[in-house]
């Protein structure tokens, strides 16, 4: 894909909540490519006022893309490289491979799609630079894929949510050392309603934004001071406390797929070799502690909420 757009604008803009024109062109195969008018707007919250180019909201709307799938859809989320140089490739990467590896443990989780993208900045005299991107499933295909609805209600919590599926969410969180989510106030996580009762109880949680994991490893990821570790690579078990049973049956759920989670990792060969042993090394310390049998006792009932 290539985008062209004043970039230099949309970086003294990232403050203000306004969109920015630009063109989009899609290179389906050798021969054959797109472009249409989209627009486009910073978001998120640390990488919003951290990134040299923030990631970006994608407006389709007045596109004039026809598919059937986009039909309806506003707005697509687009993460891209933080900066340039150092390992900002290798953290998108690593970042994309988390929603990649919940997809295997859920159909309750966004699908993304990586991008090889070229932006074009007519701010600079239309200087190129080239690098990865991912886009994510927007909310609303999302919940038509699994025949529910978002809920919007910050009121909501860990123990209000469908227990299994929250149980099965907040172990992978941990897999990956991932405490910055909640369900109060939806930080991370969208809410859906699979409609089977429309109570709290059978409300199902999906997480999303990944950066500040120990999966990740990112160079500018600090841990929140209140969970009493010092690096993003510790584990810190943030989850709702239950029963033994309860957490076995997630670390079960995960053990289950141990061997998906390693094969998607590997064969994502855009990361060399040092970074893939990296992080199926870090997968691995979780189920090597997860068999002692005071695991669920030392790490995980010792802080759950």
């Amino acid at each position: 894909m290539t985008l062209k757009s004043d970039f230099k604008a949309i970086r003294k803009s990232r403050s203000k909540d306004f969109y920015l024109p630009a063109e989009m062109t899609c290179y389906l195969n050798d021969s054959l490519q797109v472009s249409h008018p989209v627009r486009l707007k910073a978001r998120g919250i640390y990488r919003k006022e951290n990134c040299s180019l923030p990631p970006m909201w994608l407006n389709i709307r007045d596109s004039g893309i026809e598919t059937e799938e986009l039909s309806g859809i506003r707005r697509i989320k687009m993460v891209h490289i933080c900066r340039s140089g150092g390992h900002y490739s290798d953290y998108l990467l690593r970042e994309y491979l988390v929603y990649k590896i919940y997809m295997l443990v859920t159909p309750y989780s966004f699908r993304v799609r990586l991008i090889d993208l070229k932006m074009v900045d007519t701010g600079k005299d239309n200087r190129e630079t080239q690098g990865w991107a991912f886009i994510i499933e927007p909310d609303e295909i999302m919940a038509q894929r699994l025949q529910a609805r978002e809920i919007v209600n910050d009121e909501l919590a860990m123990r209000t949510v469908n227990h299994e599926a929250m149980d099965l969410l907040a172990m992978f969180q941990y897999m990956i050392g991932n405490p910055d989510y909640s369900v109060t106030g939806r930080h991370n996580l969208k809410i859906l309603d699979p409609g089977t009762t429309g109570e709290a109880s059978d409300y199902i949680p999906v997480p999303y934004d990944f950066d500040f994991t120990g999966f990740v490893n990112a160079v500018y990821a600090t841990p929140n001071e209140k969970h009493g570790i010092s690096s993003v690579k510790e584990r810190v078990f943030v989850g709702p406390c239950r029963d033994r049973a309860s957490y076995e049956k997630a670390i079960g759920a995960l053990g289950a797929v141990r061997d998906e989670f390693e094969t998607q990792i590997w064969f994502l060969d855009y990361l060399d070799e040092e970074e893939r042993f990296d992080m199926i090394g870090y997968i691995e310390s979780f189920f090597a502690t997860a068999e002692n049998e005071r695991f669920i006792d030392r790490e995980i009932s010792s802080t759950c909420r």
